[in-house]
C-alpha cells in the first residue's frame, strides 16, 4: 500500500505542470492570482514528488538515478 500511494504521489507530481498551463492560458485570472496559484501548485508539486520518493524507498531513488546517469560516465 506505502508503494502504491508513493507512486501516484510521485507520477501524480507531473500531472501539476498541465494544470500550470492552463492556468498560464486561462484569461479570466489577473496576472497576481495566475503568480500565486502558479506558485503553490509548483510548491505542491515538489512536497508530493519528494514524499511520493521518500514512500518508495531508496531502491527506487537509486534506478531514477541510473536512469538518468549520462551513458559516457561509468
Amino acid at each position: 500500500m506505502r508503494k502504491i500511494i508513493g507512486l501516484i504521489l510521485f507520477f501524480g507530481s507531473w500531472l501539476v505542470y498541465a494544470v500550470l498551463v492552463f492556468i498560464a492560458v486561462d484569461s479570466e485570472w489577473s496576472i497576481a492570482e495566475k503568480l500565486g496559484i502558479g506558485t503553490a501548485l509548483y510548491g505542491i508539486s515538489w512536497a508530493t514528488m519528494i514524499i511520493g520518493s521518500i514512500l518508495l524507498g531508496p531502491e527506487f531513488i537509486e534506478r531514477i538515478k541510473i536512469m538518468i546517469r549520462p551513458k559516457n560516465k561509468k
